[in-house]
């Protein structure tokens, strides 16, 4: 009995072992699964106060950035020495890498939040292609890259979607296809296919004939912070390496995926399908002869005219196609202000006139349309009769009849065609701003005189607060031209004057700002350059709001334009007595002919204008016109000049052979 007794007790002692060490191991699994939890949830929270620390940190960083490289591109335009531009354009260089870096931690820390959102509107293929395009047309031209389009025709012009994040895509596909080609070209092609009524898909690639990529390492290249440069030459230029990481999520949102092809060495191509929605089935166009037309253009340009005293106003959201347009006016010497958006451009015409605005249409907010009707009603605007062009991509049939009716001037298609663009600008912009310069005589004949006439100038406006050679480089060294600026200048120097005190009076300095800025450039552009230096220092004040500071330096400023205008006025007061005596001296020196030699030497000029003899004809003029004849025959020497300016030999033979 004791015996089973005891064996009972021990079973039971068994039993009850096992329950305590079953109980153990629950609770120890139970604090393993808590502990897990709330290292998960730590791991979470550490994620996200990573994310949201980056975001800040990034979205923080931005302004500062934007802040030195606008002050950079301020020394870059203002800058005369060299070495200064050298070490401008290399803060340039570096501090755009520094924002693409920013603006890829952005975008990436969004994305891996779940707070990046896909927003659908509206927008044409023409405006996204000519702004992809303007994107990287300086990459191209600084490694000699051709750029081949391929672009479908009949593709629906105006589209829904996520217009933003799809311009994201292909603009970092088109960036990487230029940095790792050396030589040969990029190929841009899109293509597409009809998927329902009111749905297309979109087919996108981008080659290259560059690097490539090897075999072993395609898988490598969306991964976080993995360099495509580490990838095919181990090399670092300061990328992220988000890009393509951010372009295949981003496809990944919008039910698409980016495909890879790649040959080691020979090149790669890059493409995805994404859906989108027609609003608009109009058939793009020859999308393709346009940007030729425009690099056509821009390789054989030789301005137009110039305008120093010309007033413009570029409105567009893209700060690339502001770029590209100022860099278009560059050589015509016009004072550019531009506003990258409608409210921006409402601002700016409260405060200043303008010549010609240039508009986009297509902007977030207020569009190119909506600002113009703005314009029309704001009152007591000053430019309010203002010509407004419309820069557009839309070139399909009836948009300048929409652009017209809806109040525009005249509109101009992106690509913007330099030729075109002046073109427009010389009928649009006042007579009197615009100096003609194609039918400036280019010969080196007559060098020494110019010379002596350069050194007569130096000795009349050097010691008036002219530096002539200077102001001579900005007008192509043409004397003429030169001192015509000159007597504009005299003219609004008063104007600038009034202006600058009346917003000192209101103690506005936004619009003290954009005078005392558009008074530097008329004074660098003629060569006054102490004034021009004393206009920038106030600039600078009143951009950063220093009231008192300009108040004290302003009678400077005042003093040196009223002494200026009176120089000058008596410098040119002087050339006119001067001119005036020379032509009543040159007139008394005129050559006389008899009617019959008269009649011969026409008889010889028709003769020259049948042969189509150009320099021969334009020689014969240039005598006869030394002759003392009445004024009927001066003025048909005039015509017959101008037919044979504009090449029109028989109209000129007309004319001749009439008085004959």
């Amino acid at each position: 009995m004791e015996g089973e007794k005891m064996g009972q007790e021990t079973k039971q002692g068994t039993a009850s072992g096992k329950e305590t060490k079953v109980s153990t191991l629950g609770q120890a699994k139970k604090q393993l699964e808590q502990k897990n939890v709330e290292l998960e949830e730590a791991i979470n929270a550490a994620e996200k106060a990573r994310d949201i620390f980056l975001a800040n940190m990034s979205h923080e960083l931005r302004t500062p950035i934007n802040t030195i490289l606008g002050l950079n591109e301020l020394i870059l335009r203002e800058s005369q020495e060299d070495a200064i531009k050298e070490y401008a354009l290399d803060i340039r260089h570096a501090g755009n890498i520094l924002l693409t870096l920013v603006s890829d931690i952005l975008d990436f820390t969004k994305i891996e939040a779940g707070q990046m959102e896909l927003t659908d509107g509206i927008y044409d293929i023409s405006s996204l292609l000519n702004d992809l395009i303007n994107g990287i047309s300086i990459q191209l031209r600084k490694k000699k890259l051709d750029l081949e389009l391929d672009i479908a025709q009949d593709i629906p012009y105006k589209l829904s979607g996520d217009e933003i994040h799809i311009r994201q895509i292909i603009s970092n596909l088109l960036s990487n296809a230029v940095k790792y080609t050396e030589q040969g070209k990029v190929t841009l092609h899109l293509g597409w296919n009809k998927t329902g009524e009111d749905e297309i898909e979109l087919e996108l690639s981008v080659k290259d004939t560059g690097v490539g990529i090897k075999e072993k390492d395609k898988s490598k290249l969306f991964g976080v912070f993995q360099r495509m440069d580490a990838i095919t030459k181990g090399k670092n230029d300061g990328n992220t390496g988000l890009g393509l990481a951010i372009t295949n999520r981003l496809l990944e949102m919008m039910g698409s995926k980016l495909e890879v092809q790649s040959t080691y060495g020979k090149g790669s191509v890059f493409s995805f399908k994404i859906v989108q929605k027609v609003v608009d089935s109009a058939p793009l166009g020859d999308f393709e002869k346009q940007y030729s037309e425009s690099i056509h253009s821009a390789k054989n340009y030789k301005q137009k005219f110039i305008a120093p005293m010309g007033r413009i106003l570029i409105v567009d959201d893209n700060a690339m196609n502001l770029a590209v347009a100022q860099g278009l006016l560059k050589e015509t010497r016009m004072q550019v202000d531009v506003a990258s958006s409608g409210a921006e451009c409402l601002e700016l015409l409260k405060r200043k006139t303008y010549h010609v605005i240039c508009m986009d249409h297509m902007m977030p907010v207020m569009d190119g349309v909506e600002t113009l009707h703005a314009i029309k009603e704001m009152e007591g605007n000053p430019s309010v009769d203002t010509p407004v062009i419309a820069l557009t991509a839309n070139a399909v049939s009836g948009a300048k009849e929409f652009y017209l009716k809806e109040g525009f001037q005249d509109y101009l298609t992106k690509p913007i065609d330099a030729d075109k663009f002046e073109s427009m600008l010389i009928e649009y912009l006042p007579d009197n701003v615009v100096y003609l310069t194609q039918e400036q005589n280019a010969s080196d004949e007559g060098g020494q005189e110019n010379e002596a006439e350069v050194s007569r100038m130096e000795s009349g406006l050097n010691g008036i607060g002219f530096n002539v050679r200077s102001g001579l480089k900005y007008m192509g060294n043409d004397i003429t031209l030169y001192g015509k600026v000159l007597r504009d200048f005299q003219l609004i120097l008063h104007e600038k004057e009034d202006a600058l005190k009346d917003f000192l009076k209101k103690r506005d300095m936004p619009g003290y700002a954009i005078i005392v800025h558009s008074l530097k450039g008329n004074a660098r552009n003629v060569g006054a350059d102490d004034l021009a230096d004393e206009a920038f220092e106030l600039e600078k004040m009143s951009k950063a709001g220093q009231l008192e500071d300009v108040e004290v330096r302003s009678p400077i400023l005042f003093n040196l334009m009223k002494n200026m205008r009176k120089d000058l006025k008596a410098y040119l007061d002087s050339e006119d007595k001067t001119k005036k005596d020379s032509v009543e001296t040159k007139e008394e020196e005129k050559l006389t002919i008899s009617d019959d030699e008269w009649k011969s030497a026409l008889r010889e000029l028709a003769g020259r204008l049948d042969d189509f003899d150009g320099d021969s004809v334009n020689e014969r003029l240039k005598e006869l016109k030394r002759y003392e004849r009445p004024e009927s025959d001066k003025k048909m020497l005039r015509l017959c000049e101008k037919a044979v300016k504009d090449y029109a030999y028989d109209v000129a033979l007309e004319v001749v052979n009439a008085v004959l």
